[in-house]
């Protein structure tokens, strides 16, 4: 029977250091000027979209991440004792821009072709668009068909909302992939958030510590794999 790996996109394949770059030379003097750092900055803001992308979706009022992360960013700023009037339209245009043309983790073209080739299929499951989430994948030169990928917006539900894990099951499925509870269908991420709900769900679930770095199982609970990147995430699941 066919195992399936089905990849978390944002954070997890796919690196944000080119959006802190763009922070970092549009408005780094401005942010060192109230003692705080480009790092810091995106990651509160991107963590705090998600979060308003999560809760939105829970009231019935789902909005795209990316429109959510355009129209909180100069909030963001002002969190951190920016003022919102030193941020302009085109600093954002500027950060956006690179949301949309993510980078590769290292690894991650050779963990897919690696899996692919010892019999899985591959898919991503992801809160970003389908369109845009397709362009990474491409610019990587890494093979992702959209039969291989479910968006968020296609459901109009957010991660970690159980809906969002049955519809990939439901995908599974259709596709001949086996069955919910028969252990072959894997969750792979780099957030713990998303692998709970996904563990919730049915799927085994593999760990990947390269954003997070601590899976706090205090909270979270054990997953099934562990990997610091995606060349030791393909030799332990080859061997599966």
């Amino acid at each position: 029977m066919t195992k399936s790996a089905s990849f978390d996109v944002l954070g997890t394949c796919f690196h944000f250091q080119p959006a802190i770059d763009v922070i970092e030379k549009r408005l780094g003097s401005k942010l060192r000027a109230v003692n705080v750092d480009s790092k810091s900055l995106f990651f509160s803001w991107f963590y705090a979209g998600q979060r308003d992308f999560t809760y939105t979706s829970i009231v019935g009022a789902y909005a795209p991440i990316a429109q959510i992360l355009k129209l909180t960013f100069r909030r963001a700023c002002m969190v951190v004792d920016l003022p919102g009037d030193q941020v302009s339209d085109e600093d954002i245009a500027a950060v956006m821009k690179t949301i949309t043309q993510l980078p590769p983790r290292d690894g991650l073209k050779e963990c897919y072709d690696g899996l692919r080739e010892a019999g899985w299929d591959v898919y991503g499951v992801t809160n970003g668009g389908k369109a845009t989430s397709l362009k990474y994948y491409e610019l990587a030169n890494v093979e992702l068909d959209p039969d291989h990928l479910l968006s968020c917006d296609d459901i109009r539900v957010a991660k970690p909302d159980v809906k969002v894990y049955e519809a990939a099951h439901r995908h599974l499925t259709a596709r001949g992939l086996g069955k919910e509870d028969d252990g072959e269908r894997w969750f792979v991420a780099a957030h713990a958030w998303d692998l709970i709900a996904a563990r919730k769900a049915g799927f085994k679930t593999a760990y990947l510590y390269h954003e997070e770095y601590d899976p706090v199982t205090e909270v979270f609970g054990e997953f099934d794999v562990y990997a610091k990147d995606f060349k030791e995430l393909l030799a332990k699941m080859k061997g599966l």
